[in-house]
């Protein structure tokens, strides 16, 4: 069966419903020896491991920026010598290229992956590219790059797989046939380490550990891209820049704009307000407004009356998100599915009150009634309270955002990821 057609048969069942849970496959095991990775474990012991390292895209987002941090604490550290492939390019590929590491931006492969003979071709043409790097570490950033992961094992190389998505394993790579979705799955057994960001997102995954190779590590954000994020002074001067009234209430979501982080609860719960309080709101939206999902929320925020329109700004990804914290009084995230989301540290950082849907890793993060309020997905009369509770209460709000810069102090720092990851890589190695 050709390409074009198993993808067609395989969409025509996803349009119509028909596209049912993956079956569970057995983990496979790795057969990467000691002597595959001698080279790798000699480098790790006496200087920096060659690693080669996977990102599914360079653009200014979650997963990719915390990598970004990640990769570059651990080269100057004296960790590793990192050289990134990513399968779309973007303005992180500017930033890695600043610091002296080579990026190499290649097609992604997903769109071929239809059959299993698909797949492994494209296993072998990244596993050559593995080899002809002299990596002794492969480091894969996403589930989505599980082909890094089969091409790293037969290369012969050992790697290292850091899941930052907390969607079931049954349905996540549901967009994939089952035979492909099924060896994605499987692939969770080979890395030598297999790093989750949050403990609820491993409890997904617990049942392949057979290897007993799971861990986790609660991201850390490197605070030193933020060294106004307390100043007065800053804040005011970005309210003024970003058009925010004084007196207004600043409402900021950040992230792609998709069903997955549903930003329509906030537009939903900003159209329910009361009169009074919709009119002391301002709501930031910054993220990728790409696609059918950001068509229809600009859709729905274009028939809200002209005076609650004019009130919503929404804005596409930018390197200077600091001065969007910094412009807030309040921050929502409205996410269905989350493992340790970025922007909930950043928000308490900035000594921003949360409200958010208490999904997965995010019970991780905040405390309820302390630095953050929680509502269920979906539920936009909720959220709705939630905002009207804090726009009214200035104390109450105040009192919440300095729990969060206390709370974040408390949570792991940015040199303790970084050395986290140090030991599992060198551990990888050895």
């Amino acid at each position: 069966m050709s390409f074009d057609v198993t993808w067609l048969i395989h969409r025509v069942r996803v349009a119509l419903g028909m596209r049912g849970p993956v079956p569970r496959p057995e983990p496979l095991s790795s057969q990467v020896g000691e002597s595959a990775s001698l080279n790798g474990r000699a480098v790790g012991q006496h200087g920096p491991i060659k690693a080669l390292v996977f990102s599914h895209n360079l653009d200014f987002e979650g997963a990719s920026i915390s990598l970004n941090e990640l990769v570059v604490g651990l080269f100057h550290q004296g960790v590793s010598t990192p050289e990134i492939v990513a399968f779309r390019d973007g303005p992180l590929r500017a930033k890695y290229e600043s610091q002296g590491i080579s990026v190499q931006v290649v097609p992604g492969i997903l769109h071929k992956v239809s059959t299993l003979t698909r797949l492994s071709v494209e296993v072998d043409r990244l596993a050559l590219r593995i080899q002809e790097a002299g990596a002794g570490l492969v480091l894969v950033n996403t589930l989505l790059n599980f082909p890094a992961v089969l091409a790293a094992e037969h290369a012969g190389v050992p790697s290292v797989w850091i899941v930052r998505e907390s969607e079931p394993w049954d349905q996540y790579f549901c967009f994939l046939p089952d035979p492909v979705a099924q060896r994605a799955i499987a692939a969770v057994g080979l890395p030598r380490k297999v790093v989750f960001v949050a403990h609820a997102t491993r409890k997904v995954w617990d049942a392949f550990d057979k290897q007993h190779s799971f861990t986790v590590v609660h991201n850390g954000i490197n605070l030193d891209r933020f060294p106004l994020r307390n100043d007065v002074a800053e804040s005011l001067r970005y309210r003024e820049v970003l058009g925010v009234k004084p007196d207004s209430i600043a409402i900021l979501c950040v992230g792609t704009l998709c069903d997955r982080k549903s930003q329509m609860d906030l537009v939903e719960a900003f159209a329910v307000l009361p009169d009074a309080i919709s009119r002391r709101v301002q709501i930031l939206l910054v993220g990728d407004d790409r696609g059918t999902y950001a068509d229809g929320l600009k859709k729905r925020c274009h028939a809200l009356p002209t005076h609650s329109r004019n009130r919503i700004r929404i804005v596409p990804p930018t390197e200077s998100i600091a001065s969007f914290y910094a412009a807030a009084d309040l921050f929502v995230l409205s996410s269905k599915v989350e493992s340790f989301p970025r922007v909930v540290l950043e928000a308490m950082a900035f000594g921003l009150p949360i409200i958010t849907t208490p999904v997965f890793g995010v019970r991780e993060q905040v405390v309820e009634g302390e630095n953050a309020l929680f509502y269920p997905p979906g539920d936009s009369r909720l959220l709705a309270r939630q905002i009207e509770y804090l726009v009214c209460d200035d104390a109450r709000r105040l009192r919440m955002a300095e729990r969060s810069r206390g709370h974040i102090s408390q949570m792991t720092t940015f040199n303790e990821m970084v050395a986290a990851y140090a030991s599992i890589s060198r551990e990888a190695v050895s």
